[in-house]
């Protein structure tokens, strides 16, 4: 096996920046290979299986060298040093997500059921060999970068349309369904990831005048994916979020942060009511959406396979419907649904926690961003199948791990000389 000489929170550092890499940049060849899907694209071709099955190959080469690297250490693993009962179940539950979910994609040969657990192996590692403190500077400046580069790839893309008529994956000539995705040119999942980057740039140690000019920028890309599902998963993201906090800080700045969104949710019915919903670009769209809109009741149909919901489902579909909740509950049964969501929350839970008592630490803003991330993840699960949607199901997970985080180093507040520093 490998030799280690840093430490282990430093390969974890280095572990997790590969996760974040791999999430952040895999799907960059989308747009300049014009890879997607012929189906769903009118000027892309299929992605070959080499780039669909890429990430995971990368996934499984670095996980191979972080594991070959950890098992050098002496103190190798949580359940050595005693854990509470609370810590058995996490471990029980990420065990059975990841096993089943193999296990059933091994039995099927259907790929859709391994993307669903696939990643909570990392969780696994974690569990086994937990860290104590990651650089969170190279990890603020890692989203930092990725920013920026979302900011300058979405105006690429639409400096290219407008004046070279280049459409993106989910553009259509002649039409007003032209969706942009930013770097991934996946308008549904990367309006999904919004969240996480503009509760960032909200907590970030930089000045009023960037924040501003970064979350006009950010909010500028939300509204030009035309997602349904991500607009509405952020809007109500935010909202939910600085409710569950209020609920556990029992701060009044959470009520105040409150009264500002319902102050803006008066004027956003206003300009719905009165322009959006009257013009003819948003009936047309609305039009277009109809099948979109029957395809998430198809999935209720099967509500009468009690087999399935039990977890007895031998031949899993993969995809019954637009609903995350009802694939994992056909797939892999009720117990699986529980599992998942229980996971989910008590991630939510610790991340807020976190918040509570690091709320002004100058490292905040990753925890911020983890969680209102996992709230918007949860919401567009509702809609969407957000469970397979690489790289969405990859953050998931690394923002579950986060919320693992027990102490940070001690520090104050201070705004950086450069803001990639």
């Amino acid at each position: 096996m490998f030799k280690s000489k840093i430490s282990k929170d430093n390969l974890w550092t280095q572990y997790f920046l590969g996760l974040l890499l791999l999430s952040f940049y895999y799907l960059s060849y989308r747009y300049p290979l014009k890879f997607n899907s012929s189906d769903t694209s009118f000027s892309y071709s299929d992605t070959p299986p080499i780039f669909q099955a890429g990430k995971y190959a990368v996934f499984a080469g670095i996980s191979y060298i972080f594991f070959a690297l950890l098992i050098n250490f002496k103190d190798k693993t949580m359940l050595t040093k005693g854990i509470t009962k609370n810590k058995w179940v996490e471990i029980f539950l990420a065990i059975y997500i990841f096993t089943i979910s193999i296990s059933s994609f091994l039995v099927s040969k259907n790929d859709y059921v391994l993307q669903t657990g696939i990643f909570f192996s990392t969780l696994i590692l974690f569990y086994l060999y937990p860290y104590q403190n990651l650089n969170y500077k190279k990890i603020v400046v890692c989203i930092r970068i990725f920013i920026y580069l979302s900011i300058i790839t979405e105006a690429y893309q639409l400096f290219n349309y407008y004046v070279n008529d280049r459409l993106p994956a989910l553009g259509y000539p002649n039409s007003i369904s032209v969706r942009f995705g930013s770097i991934w040119d996946d308008p549904n999942a990367f309006a999904m990831i919004v969240s996480f980057l503009l509760a960032f740039i909200i907590k970030d140690n930089v000045s009023k005048v960037t924040k501003i000019i970064l979350s006009c920028s950010m909010l500028t890309v939300l509204f030009y994916t035309l997602s349904l599902t991500g607009i509405g998963a952020f809007l109500l993201s935010f909202p939910l979020g600085y409710f569950i906090l209020f609920l556990i800080d029992n701060k009044i700045i959470y009520l105040r942060k409150l009264l500002k969104i319902f102050l803006y949710a008066i004027l956003i019915i206003i300009i719905y009511k009165f322009i959006v919903e009257p013009s003819t670009f948003f009936q047309e769209y609305m039009s277009s959406k109809q099948d979109s809109i029957a395809a998430r009741k198809s999935g209720f149909s099967y509500f009468n396979e009690f087999g399935s919901m039990l977890g007895l489902n031998t031949n899993p579909l993969g995809k019954y419907s637009e609903t995350s909740y009802i694939n994992l509950l056909l797939n892999f049964g009720i117990f699986y649904l529980i599992a998942y969501i229980f996971i989910c929350f008590t991630s939510i839970y610790r991340l807020a926690k976190i918040i509570k008592v690091y709320k002004e630490h100058v490292y905040i803003q990753i925890f911020y961003a983890a969680f209102f991330f996992m709230i918007t993840f949860m919401l567009g699960m509702a809609n969407s199948p957000l469970d397979t949607v690489f790289p969405l199901n990859l953050m998931l997970v690394i923002c579950i791990i986060l919320s693992y985080t027990k102490n940070l180093p001690n520090s104050i507040t201070k705004k950086p000389k450069n803001i990639l520093t």
